[in-house]
């Protein structure tokens, strides 16, 4: 499985718990861990490409992601 990084503009636990909720039901072969502390990353372990889903459900919420 390879690791892909998101940045995000996401403050709380609880908008971050949220958008993995709402990920997961679009994404759900994937295993997602969200830093809300420092950067606010997201770190998502997949066997595919993912980022159009991913930043596709942030833009959709409001909020913004850049994978690095």
């Amino acid at each position: 499985m390879d690791i892909e990084v998101y940045k995000t503009d996401v403050k709380t636990k609880e908008e971050a718990s949220y958008l993995v909720k709402l990920l997961q039901f679009v994404i759900s072969d994937c295993i997602m861990n969200f830093d809300t502390e420092g950067y606010h990353i997201l770190k998502i372990e997949t066997n595919r490409e993912i980022k159009e889903m991913v930043c596709g459900v942030f833009n959709k919420q409001g909020f913004q992601c850049q994978k690095l």
